[in-house]
């Protein structure tokens, strides 16, 4: 029950008031007596032991539940006729693409043309009503769900929905919606999209269409657009220029002249007036000098969707890594690691490790005959450990003649080698035939470590993590075997160092994307900027992979940070263009209609009260009429 006007209720203040007449009203009986003489010999009663009783009588009743009746009157109330009714499920489906920035015929973006429609909705929720709100981009997922009570979570979740998504899933949200109301009776869904959507697309939702009950709504327009759908590099070798290829797209009905910009680091490169045909689209190629770190293409503006006109580019593919050696003689180590890109490496005799400035800040760490008392913090490869260490159980291999290095040849020993399930890319493509390990001490797989390739089940390679440190052993001696002067040493070198440490940020994402990357092992927490300013910080947890959520088009700045340190810093562009989004010509829906409001369906189910009170009111007074005049005749009778 609700009331409309719930002020009516000061007319209740008339219950006293009347209660309070009828006490004055009342009087004592005049009896004829033939004396009243011996009523003088009574001690007459105090003022104060009188007390006056409330007269209950049948007409004070009825003055009271009339005037009870006429106040509720007043009040308006409305009775919910659903709490008797059935239960509804509604499960309301939002395009969240990137068209959906695009304007709306009534003003405003199409966006928030759905908005307004689902706030209907939510709005005009009955008692028996729920709500599920699910978004398409960029993957189909659950908002929120409520009914009346959790209408405001609804709304605000709606107020957090953003238009940034390649691609509209629609079948996947269907699905989604279809097992949220699964088994119940009067469920139905209502999609809220701008039909810009591929032909094949359209034509799977109308065979969804058949046997879902669905309510289409469309917010979308034609609208023309132009977008720049694709921008690349190519560079050739590791000091020639680098190579770009653009290309722009016009989604319009008309042919259009337009210029299209490219910068380097926000310095202008070039400009380039471009022809574009209806429908049509056109390819650039540029050759910018080695060294630019940030590429930006930009068409002039003015068209439905400006978020597609711009597109950008890292040039910084490589992630600048400290490489710090401990060993006795390091040289061929030092020439391997050299030769991979953004490496730099620095070497310190085991002895001078405890007080290197290197130790601290080093991305990977090598060791080679020697460990430390503890684990240090991100990438660290074990070569040939010691006994004795506290980190490592290491037994001596078996006594055994060593023969002379020019004279090792493949032994039948390697026909045992065993690779484990997850050695299997660092080993593709690696030919190990001709590989002698030599004698190898025994190493106890610790129990955050696994095998990755094994002899006679002695394991060779192991690979696992320890807090903060991703620890790689190799258990045999490079001077001992032939494996340095094999093809096979630089390629499991570089996969090593490259399992180890972590991966560069990609050139590019499309806006929704929610890429996944590796952090920094010794990195605490990662802060992401995003290109309106915002800052998010997120929590590092040692060995899981970090996802981003890139809502925005332009440049996210990533920051590796430990402590107070800063570890690193990268870009990341995002970019709104796709051929999928940036044709605003909206398609024909399956049966597209609007709903009715829910408004009325609600106002519907809820009924009027005050009537039936006011009419108990009037039947109370006509009552209490009929009994006063009763009483007025009942002496005249007798």
């Amino acid at each position: 029950m609700s009331l409309l006007a719930p002020l009516g209720l000061l007319a209740l203040l008339a219950l006293p008031v009347i209660v309070t007449l009828h006490m004055l009203r009342e009087r004592r009986r005049r009896v004829v007596v033939p004396s009243l003489l011996l009523w003088h010999l009574l001690a007459p009663k105090q003022e104060a032991q009188r007390r006056q009783r409330l007269p209950l009588t049948l007409l004070l009743l009825l003055h009271l539940l009339a005037a009870m009746m006429i106040g509720l009157a007043l009040a308006r109330p409305q009775w919910n006729l659903a709490l008797f009714g059935e239960a509804h499920h509604i499960a309301v489906i939002v395009d969240t693409s990137t068209s959906m920035a695009a304007p709306a015929a009534d003003g405003g973006t199409r966006l928030e043309a759905a908005r307004a429609r689902v706030r209907w909705l939510i709005s005009g929720m009955d008692a028996q009503e729920t709500v599920t709100l699910i978004a398409t981009a960029p993957q189909p997922h659950r908002v929120a769900t409520a009914g009346p009570e959790g209408a405001a979570r609804l709304l605000a979740a709606l107020d957090g929905l953003r238009a940034g998504g390649t691609g509209t899933d629609l079948a996947g949200a269907l699905t989604l919606a279809e097992a949220d109301l699964q088994g119940q009776s009067g469920a139905r869904i209502v999609v809220v999209t701008d039909g810009s959507l591929p032909a094949v697309q359209i034509q799977a939702l109308t065979a969804r269409a058949a046997t879902l009950p669905v309510d289409w709504t469309e917010v979308g327009s034609p609208v023309d657009n132009r977008a720049i759908v694709s921008l690349a590099t190519r560079q050739r070798g590791t000091i020639g220029p680098v190579q770009v290829y653009a290309r722009a797209v016009n989604a319009g009905q008309a042919p259009l002249e337009t210029v299209l910009r490219l910068f380097g680091d926000d310095q202008l490169l070039d400009t380039r007036a471009v022809r574009l045909a209806a429908n049509g689209e056109a390819e650039l190629t540029w050759t910018v000098p080695r060294g630019i770190t940030l590429l930006r293409a930009e068409l002039d503006g003015g068209d439905g969707l400006p978020a597609d006109d711009t597109a950008s580019l890292s040039l910084a593919q490589t992630r600048p890594l400290n490489a710090l050696i401990v060993a006795t003689q390091p040289v061929t180590l030092e020439r391997v690691l050299r030769a991979m890109p953004g490496l730099t490496v620095a070497s310190v005799a085991p002895n001078l490790y405890a007080s290197a400035v290197e130790a601290g800040s080093a991305d990977l760490t090598i060791f080679d005959g020697f460990l430390p008392a503890a684990w240090p913090g991100g990438g660290v490869l074990v070569i040939n450990p010691p006994l004795g260490s506290p980190l490592l159980t290491v037994h001596e291999p078996p006594a055994a003649p060593t023969p002379d290095r020019q004279e090792l040849q493949p032994t039948p020993s390697n026909q045992a080698l065993q690779i484990g399930a997850t050695g299997a890319a660092l080993f593709d493509g690696v030919s190990l035939d001709s590989v002698a390990f030599g004698p190898t001490r025994t190493v106890e797989p610790p129990a955050w470590a696994v095998a990755l390739l094994s002899r006679d089940k002695q394991p060779l390679m192991l690979r696992g993590r320890v807090e903060r440190s991703e620890v790689a052993i190799w258990s045999f001696d490079l001077t001992q075997g032939n494996l340095m002067p094999r093809l096979a040493f630089p390629l499991l070198m570089a996969r090593t160092v490259r399992d180890l440490t972590p991966t560069p940020l990609p050139v590019a994402a499309l806006l929704g994307d929610e890429p996944q990357i590796i952090p920094n092992p010794r990195a605490t927490r990662v802060e992401v900027a995003a290109p309106d300013g915002t800052v998010q910080v997120l929590t590092v947890v040692p060995g899981e992979r970090l996802p981003l959520s890139l809502d925005q088009p332009g440049v996210y700045t990533l920051a590796e940070r430990a402590d107070a340190r800063t570890l690193s810093t990268g870009q990341l562009a995002v970019n709104a263009g796709a051929a999928v989004e940036s044709d605003l010509t909206p398609r024909d829906l399956p049966d597209a209609r609007r709903p009715p409001p829910p408004t009325d369906t609600a106002s519907a189910a809820r009924q009027p009260l005050w009537p039936w009170l006011a009419a108990v009111a009037l039947a109370v007074m006509v009552g209490e009429w009929a009994y006063v005049h009763g009483r007025r005749r009942a002496p005249a009778e007798v």
